[in-house]
């Protein structure tokens, strides 16, 4: 049986996406200190996520516990991850309070329409980019950045706006 255009169209979609995936892989081992699709989204996942928790990255990632923990244990031999000591993190989410003034006095507010996040309750062992991380990240991001400037530089501000807004729609969680 002949597929339908719309199954045709979803086909060509799979494979421009494969496709871009592909070159990110091969563009990420040009860059001096290369990472791997699952170590660039890990150390994107833990800077973006103040607490980030290894179960956190399992859920997110619908991965196995045991898998994520592998794969924090490469980026801490790499020197890109570390876990960070409750007491820094909460000091730092402390500090983090006071600068948005919802702190007084120098305690903790008890807000009672925000409950405490996981890390902050003592639970779980928070993660946190070393200085090297950062670095490789930001470096892994221009790169990739460069690319998408560059491929997109013929297009028109409409044109970028709906591919960006299709793109946001696609990733739309479930």
């Amino acid at each position: 049986m002949e597929p339908t255009v719309r199954e045709s169209d979803i086909e060509a979609v799979f494979g421009q996406l494969r496709e871009i995936s592909r070159r990110s892989t091969a563009r990420s081992r040009s860059i001096e200190t290369t990472l791997t699709f699952v170590e660039d989204s890990l150390l994107r996942f833990i800077a973006a996520s103040d607490g980030a928790r290894a179960t956190d990255i399992a859920s997110a990632f619908a991965l196995n516990r045991s898998t994520v923990s592998r794969q924090i244990n490469t980026l801490i031999t790499m020197g890109l991850v570390q876990y960070r000591e409750q007491h820094e993190y909460q000091e730092h989410e402390r500090q983090d309070q006071a600068v948005r003034g919802t702190v007084p006095n120098g305690e903790l507010n008890p807000d009672p329409n925000h409950a405490p996040s996981p890390a902050s309750s003592g639970r779980g062992r928070i993660l946190a980019l070393t200085e090297s991380g950062e670095v490789q990240l930001a470096t892994s991001t221009r790169v990739h950045q460069s690319v998408v400037k560059d491929r997109l530089a013929g297009w028109s501000d409409p044109e970028i706006a709906t591919f960006a807004a299709a793109l946001t729609r696609y990733n739309e969680v479930d």
